[in-house]
């Protein structure tokens, strides 16, 4: 976990330098080599058992643990790879699956919402409850759960994590079809905040109407393109194209359970005469308000 937090932390340290001293500031300054050892001292047994077992047996033995290092192993490629290469693979990904500073601000802003809001808790505690007892806590109920999929992408809309989004690097001179020329080395991205408030785009595109994607997948033939993992060009929350984000879907499933489990199980409200906590907007970003109050109290059955 702490490596996942030292690489942002570096790297944006890191970043700080010309690249020309890059090198030396990354032997100085970052604990990342460090933790990279530490998880070979202690995935380094654990993989030559694996080996063996592997030689011995093939693919398949009792009692074979099914995890993303067997994975890696089961490959040709894999079988033969060091130590560290491995190591350096599984730290990888656990990078990306632990590392969600978005996932944590995304459901930040949502209970803001829903605490600013409490007359919407009913209305979702019902939802949740009818497909819990049908369905029981599983992927498939989550799926059912339109009203919390919508409260979150309106959440999202109205108060997400950047003004902008999809920040790209033309790495060569293009031009559009207008004439548009991008040089080489520009940085471009959509103006995601703007789209978002504009009433030509969305109704009302001010007011925080948590229901509106779960009225339009009602209204709509193919409703599944106003869930909350859809991507279009009036929503960028996981960006466009074959570079969307391919851990959307399970960023989802992870935010509509803790709001169905939080709607399920308790009240919450702000602390009396408290407004909805805006974010603090630094350059392009948009934090989560760092020391508002939110109040929880079990839910009363």
């Amino acid at each position: 976990m702490q490596f996942s937090v030292d690489v942002i932390k570096r790297g944006a340290l890191i970043g700080l330098f010309p690249k020309v001293l890059a090198p030396f500031v990354v032997r100085f300054m970052t604990s990342v080599p460090g933790s990279v050892r530490g998880c070979m001292d202690h995935l380094g047994p654990i993989i030559e058992t694996r080996r063996k077992h592997l030689e011995e047996y093939g693919e398949d033995w009792a009692d074979k643990p099914n995890d993303f290092l067997s994975w890696l192993m089961d490959t040709p490629e894999g079988s033969k790879s060091s130590i560290k290469d491995l190591t350096l693979r599984i730290l990888f990904v656990t990078f990306a699956a632990i590392h969600t500073s978005s996932n944590f601000q995304s459901f930040t802003q949502a209970l803001y919402d829903l605490a600013a809001n409490p007359q919407y808790i009913q209305p979702l505690r019902e939802e949740v409850d009818s497909i819990i007892k049908v369905c029981g806590w599983s992927k498939g109920a989550l799926a059912k759960m339109h009203k919390i999929d919508s409260f979150l992408r309106e959440s999202q809309r109205t108060e997400g994590m950047a003004c902008v989004a999809i920040l790209r690097k033309a790495m060569q001179n293009f031009t559009f079809s207008d004439g548009t020329v991008v040089p080489k080395g520009t940085f471009i991205t959509v103006a995601s905040q703007a789209t978002y408030l504009d009433n030509e785009v969305y109704d009302n595109a001010e007011m925080f109407d948590p229901f509106r994607f779960a009225n339009k997948r009602d209204a709509d033939r193919d409703g599944a393109k106003h869930s909350l993992v859809s991507i279009s060009l009036e929503y960028f929350a996981f960006g466009q194209g074959i570079h969307a984000c391919p851990g959307r879907f399970f960023a989802a499933t992870e935010l509509k359970l803790m709001l169905a489990h939080v709607v399920s199980s308790y009240d919450v409200k702000l602390e009396d005469g408290a407004t909805r906590p805006r974010g603090l907007h630094n350059g392009i970003h948009i934090a989560t308000h760092p020391s508002a109050r939110v109040l929880f109290r079990k839910r009363a059955h």
